[in-house]
Parts: structure tokens; sequence; C-alpha cells
């Protein structure tokens, strides 16, 4: 089955970077960032958005519902939430500082920062259809005030958001390859090195297309919010502790979701159509 999910690996990373949580704070430390900043949240419901993904790739009826049915149960299994906190967990507690944690306890805490939370959890969990996600956030766009539109390209700035969807979209891909040749060892198949490098070629238009996608979907997720909030949760992203947790977060979820990718990949059978990326 050619599992066609560039676009929801992109949509996926998006519904996980906004939260951003703990070089070398205590674990419990860690864990309260990632359950304040909403990543906690949102890491339980990735499973459910592959899904969504490998259910729209198989639209086309190519697929039994049994052999479906089975992909699902991989999916659940590869992207545990679980598997994926403890992974986060265990990289964030690594890399943030007890300053960083500090700063992002006190927004997180703050009036606005638990609306931003609430909105990004509310918006993950909702999740179910890149489409309609996709044509009602260009609807919220395209009805924002010139000024709500410059707020929100600058959230979409600050966090890195469509550079790190990039890389995390490459890296997601190369995972489930690299799953699948760790699973089917032999000749003939598409090296990870040669994906990874024609992904690599296509990196700047990769960026400029998930800055649209990045920029519609903030718009969405952020409607309830007004312009106030949206200024101090620019003002936070901007700000060094948050840069820095930004780029913290960015890698732990990177490696979280590659790894999850390449327990896919290997688990996907040898039956012909099921291995086409």
């Amino acid at each position: 089955m050619p599992l066609k999910l560039h676009h929801a690996w992109a949509c996926l990373v998006m519904l996980c970077l906004h939260g951003l949580a703990a070089a070398e704070v205590p674990a419990a430390t860690a864990e309260a960032l990632m359950r304040k900043s909403g990543i906690w949240s949102q890491l339980g419901d990735v499973a459910a958005q592959v899904k969504a993904g490998l259910a729209q790739s198989s639209q086309d009826g190519s697929l039994p519902r049994e052999e479906i049915q089975r992909l699902e149960r991989i999916a659940d299994d590869a992207f545990a939430a679980s598997r994926l906190r403890d992974s986060v967990l265990q990289t964030l507690s690594r890399e943030v500082t007890a300053v960083q944690s500090a700063d992002a306890l006190q927004w997180y805490d703050s009036p606005a920062g638990k609306q931003i939370t609430a909105m990004e959890e509310a918006f993950s969990s909702s999740f179910d259809d890149l489409n309609r996600v996709m044509a009602d956030g260009n609807k919220a766009l395209a009805k924002a005030s010139a000024k709500r539109q410059s707020l929100l390209s600058q959230t979409v700035k600050a966090s890195r958001a469509a550079e790190a969807m990039a890389s995390m979209e490459i890296n997601i891909t190369v995972g489930v390859l690299q799953g699948l040749a760790n699973a089917m060892p032999g000749p003939g198949k598409r090296s990870t090195a040669d994906l990874r490098k024609g992904l690599e070629a296509n990196r700047p238009q990769m960026v400029a297309a998930n800055r649209g996608v990045a920029l519609s979907m903030s718009a969405l997720t952020y409607l309830p919010a007004n312009d106030k909030v949206l200024e101090q949760y620019v003002r936070f992203l901007s700000s060094k502790s948050g840069t820095e947790l930004s780029a913290s977060m960015m890698d732990a979820l990177d490696n979280s979701l590659s790894k999850a990718a390449q327990r896919l990949g290997s688990a996907i059978p040898r039956a012909p159509g099921t291995t086409s990326l």
C-alpha cells in the first residue's frame, strides 16, 4: 500500500510543536512541564492521528478491511502514548536547564499560558480529518484582521514550526523506510541515504509549504484567543528561554517520532503493495 503520509506527518508534527517542555532537570520537573504545556496530552492523540492518515491513504480500496485493521493495530503499538512520552521525557530531562524550566513554568501557570495550552489540547483531540482542518484553518485565516495575521505569522516564525515540520517530516519518512529495510534485508530496495538526500534537496520547498500549513492550523488552533494573549505568547516564544525550549522540544519530538516510525515500518508486512512509501 502506498503510504502517502508525507503531508500527514507534517501536520502531526504541527500538533505537538507549540508545547514547550523541560538540560538536566529532574524527571518530575520535565513531566510537569510536559503536562502544563499540553504535550503530554497531545502525545496521547498521536496514534489516532497516524491511523487517520493511514485511513486517508487507503481510501482507494486497494486494501481489504482486515489489512487496514492490522495496520491500525501496528500504529497503536508503534505510537503508543507511553513510549512517546518516555522518549520525550528522557530527552528533555537531559537538555533543559533549571532556568529554562523555571521560565517555562511561569509562563504555563499564567492565565495566557493556560489559555494557549487549553486551545492546543482541544485542537489536538479534535483533529480527525486533514482536509477539514485545513479548510477550516484557511477560512479562519482569511477572516482574520491584518494585525491578527501578523501575530499568527510571528507565532509560526518564533516557534520555527515550518522548519521543524520539514525536519521531522524527513526523519519520520526515512524512519519508516529504515524500519522496512530492517525487517526485509536484501538487495533491490532504495537506500535510506538516497531517500534522505532526495528529501533534503527539497527542504526549502518543504519549509515554504509547511509555513502555509502551520499558519492555517495556527489560525484555527488559536481562534478563541484574543490578540493580547497571542502577543504574550509571541513574547514568550521569542525570549531566550522560549527559543531554547523550542529547540529542545523539537529535538525530543523528532527523536521520539522517528523511532516510532521505524517501529511502524519494521512491522509492515512483506505482502506486495504494502511497502511502497
